[in-house]
């Protein structure tokens, strides 16, 4: 049987660690408020962003026109993975639930990884350290972007990812992240953000638009446009001119949204992990205090039962 002093100490410490996970949980809860409104906000220019990009790439494959920089499909030799983490902890399953996603994607390509044709960036300090632990140094790794992530933040970002696919240092590129469905529900989702393709582009879409809630409606009009429009664009000065300005600009609408959506997902995911651990922690106190009440009832009545033989005791012999 515990003693009432140990009971007492473990009801004071629970206790504590009930405040802590209240106060943490309420911070969450503001941040995650705030970063939803900037991601559901952003959904629908990243949806006519992506619309545009989409039709462009329809456009273009079926008339057989060239461009001068090579955002479209080409030859894949070597892959860049940008991994999209967060910094700090206490967020239940986001991180893991994003790392097992690499891991099987990296299982199934295993020869390739071996062979060296993989390269990384990561945002995140978790997703660094997955990296590091496979033996492998990031290309680029960036840290802080866990609040409300600014357009200029992610210039640096990328920059690198444009840069170094113009350079054809890899032919491919592929995130993996959590894309923000509600506040109690997030997915983890693997995305190829260059080459540019119709397909690619489509999903992409097609997971901006949620399937409850704000822009749910967008889902019909989705489906409407692409069974009656056909749009045929005129580009002046020359379509090799108006792309090399309009695909940077969409990779970076691509990668903005990619940042808006992981930050709406890390606030939610830690605010619900901070909600069940204060909860666990009430039922903690509960449970305690009761066995304390218990644990002090028994001493009582074991006191009380001595009392009474030993005053039973006197007075037989009295």
């Amino acid at each position: 049987m515990a003693s009432l002093n140990n009971l007492k100490k473990r009801i004071n410490g629970v206790k504590s660690i009930n405040q802590i996970t209240a106060a943490m949980e309420l911070v969450a809860a503001t941040k995650m408020r705030k970063a939803q409104e900037a991601a559901l906000a952003s959904r629908f220019y990243a949806f006519d962003a992506l619309e545009i990009l989409g039709n462009i790439t329809n456009y273009l494959a079926k008339s057989g026109m060239e461009i001068g920089k090579t955002f479209f499909s080409r030859p894949v030799e070597k892959t860049l993975l940008l991994i999209v983490t967060s910094d700090k902890g206490l967020v239940g399953s986001f991180n893991s639930s994003i790392l097992k996603k690499v891991e099987k994607f990296l299982k199934e390509n295993e020869e390739d990884f071996k062979a060296g044709k993989f390269s990384f960036v990561t945002v995140g300090q978790k997703g660094t350290d997955y990296v590091r632990r496979l033996g492998v140094e990031p290309l680029g790794h960036f840290s802080n972007y866990g609040d409300i992530v600014d357009v200029e933040e992610i210039e640096e970002l990328t920059e690198i990812l444009n840069r170094g696919y113009q350079r054809k240092e890899w032919d491919r590129i592929v995130s993996f992240s959590m894309n923000f469905t509600s506040a109690l529900s997030q997915e983890v989702v693997e995305r190829q953000i260059l080459p540019f393709e119709a397909t690619q582009i489509r999903k992409t879409v097609e997971e901006v638009v949620p399937n409850t809630g704000r822009y749910s409606e967008l889902k019909a009009e989705i489906a409407k446009r692409r069974a009656t429009e056909t749009l045929d664009y005129i580009m002046e000065p020359t379509p090799v001119e108006i792309l090399d300005d309009l695909l940077p600009h969409l990779l970076k609408v691509q990668v903005y949204h990619l940042m808006l959506e992981a930050n709406a997902s890390e606030h939610s995911s830690r605010r619900v992990t901070m909600k069940n651990a204060s909860d666990n922690a009430h039922d903690l106190t509960n449970e305690l205090t009761l066995a304390y009440n218990k644990t002090r009832q028994e001493m009582i009545t074991k006191e009380l039962g001595e009392l009474t033989g030993t005053v039973a005791a006197i007075t037989q012999n009295i």
